[in-house]
């Protein structure tokens, strides 16, 4: 009865769709026009003196939150200038002064892209491109970890790629994630990437935001790199599969924190389907499995194996299935593992697929609508809580669950928007 509910539930979504996309689409050119009568105030500007600039848009009200602080922390200890862009107010307003070079007020239209082009309005009518050596844009739609930043933030600056993100995005087509990338001063003084910002157009509209600027954005970086080679992503997939070949540990890290939300269709790592893929090819079927084997994947003991599954357990429930005096290559399980773990990997977004697993390889941004889009379950969000400072384990928990899963909590029309990817 559930599946049969789901199925109409599926179908209604799709039906209305057209009239959602309208009436958000109306909504957003309301919202848009009321914007032009609330001009953006600069409440603070330092000189900048030629140092890497880092681009942040926020959406907070009244007292900053202490993750944010440790990301501008960061930047300030590294020596970047940094343009805050903020669609709320904040209490009081210089709350950030000591942590930020520019200051910059908006009326709450366009989303995080809405912020990106306003602050890139200042940054090309400042001339700002003619000294910057290297500029980083990130939005506070990201947690950031308090023993991890300075490491990323170095590693976002201090770069020879000429356009490098920090995870990648296979949903729809491949693209950058936009909640972080940083650009070479080549690629802010390309005619083209200064055109992306000129033409770029504010929208609340959630799927146009997501196509003309995330996506669209991604592909004006790509023409203006000089090379592939200089379009690059720091935690990427290649990067994943270079490092699960070398680390035995990370290969581990990897099998028990893969996510287990089924509430999306992204591809999941399954013990199971590498044992079952095993038997097709490699090792005895089970439906020739001889009286004498010790047990069989039913069995409550090799369940419980897989539950806290690790690389040598898969291996031993691999060989379970072995006749008496066989063998198997161990080596070829590892890359049927590795296989697997990596197409998984490389499923929809990355940061939301492998959160948990990120934070070991030392990304220190967590997504905070991983329970709200469905991407976290419960167990998901504690796998990654636990990995962090106890302060920011508490601080983060509290963000996510503030934020249900949105096809549990809304109701009516904004519930098909959810589930529709409209909001």
């Amino acid at each position: 009865m559930k599946s049969l509910f789901r199925i109409f539930d599926i179908i209604g979504a799709r039906l209305i769709y057209p009239f959602l996309f309208v009436f958000l689409s109306v909504q957003s050119l309301l919202n848009g026009l009321k914007a032009r009568s609330h001009s953006p105030r600069i409440h603070w500007e330092e000189n900048h003196e030629d140092q890497p600039i880092a681009l942040v848009a926020l959406y907070q009200k009244g007292t900053p939150r202490p993750d944010t602080l440790n990301l501008l922390r960061s930047l300030k200890k590294a020596g970047v200038y940094t343009i805050a862009v903020n669609t709320l107010k904040l209490d009081p307003v210089d709350a950030l002064r000591e942590y930020c070079d520019c200051y910059i007020e908006k009326f709450n239209f366009g989303r995080d892209f809405g912020s990106y082009k306003l602050g890139f309005d200042h940054f090309f009518s400042r001339k700002l491109d003619q000294n910057c050596p290297r500029l980083m844009i990130i939005n506070d739609s990201v947690f950031c970890a308090s023993d991890r930043i300075d490491q990323f933030v170095e590693d976002m600056i201090n770069t020879d790629a000429e356009v490098l993100g920090s995870t990648e995005n296979y949903e729809i087509i491949h693209h950058l994630g936009s909640f972080c990338i940083s650009f070479s001063q080549s690629v802010l003084q390309h005619p083209k990437f200064r055109e992306f910002w000129r033409k770029y157009r504010n929208s609340d509209v959630r799927p146009r935001v997501i196509h003309e600027g995330e996506q669209k954005l991604s592909k004006t970086l790509r023409r203006c790199a000089s090379a592939p080679a200089k379009f690059r992503t720091l935690y990427g997939t290649n990067t994943f599969l270079n490092r699960l070949r070398d680390e035995d540990d990370l290969l581990d890290v990897a099998i028990k924190n893969a996510r287990n939300s089924p509430l999306t269709g992204w591809k999941r790592f399954s013990a199971q389907k590498v044992v079952d893929e095993l038997r097709a090819k490699y090792i005895l079927r089970v439906t020739d499995m001889p009286e004498r084997a010790s047990f069989r994947l039913d069995d409550a003991f090799v369940r419980n194996r897989v539950a806290v599954g690790d690389f040598a357990g898969i291996l031993e429930m691999a060989k379970a299935d072995l006749r008496e005096g066989e063998t198997l290559n161990e080596d070829y399980v590892r890359r049927m593992v590795i296989s697997h773990l990596t197409e998984s990997y490389m499923s929809g977004s990355q940061i939301h697929q492998n959160a948990s697993t990120l934070l070991t390889m030392g990304l220190p941004i967590i997504k905070l609508d991983g329970l709200y889009r469905g991407m976290f379950t419960i167990e998901d969000m504690q796998l990654i809580v636990r990995q962090l400072p106890e302060a920011d384990g508490r601080a983060l928990q509290t963000i996510l669950l503030e934020r249900p899963y949105g096809g549990d909590a809304l109701r009516g029309w904004r519930r098909a928007a959810f589930m529709r990817g409209l909001i």
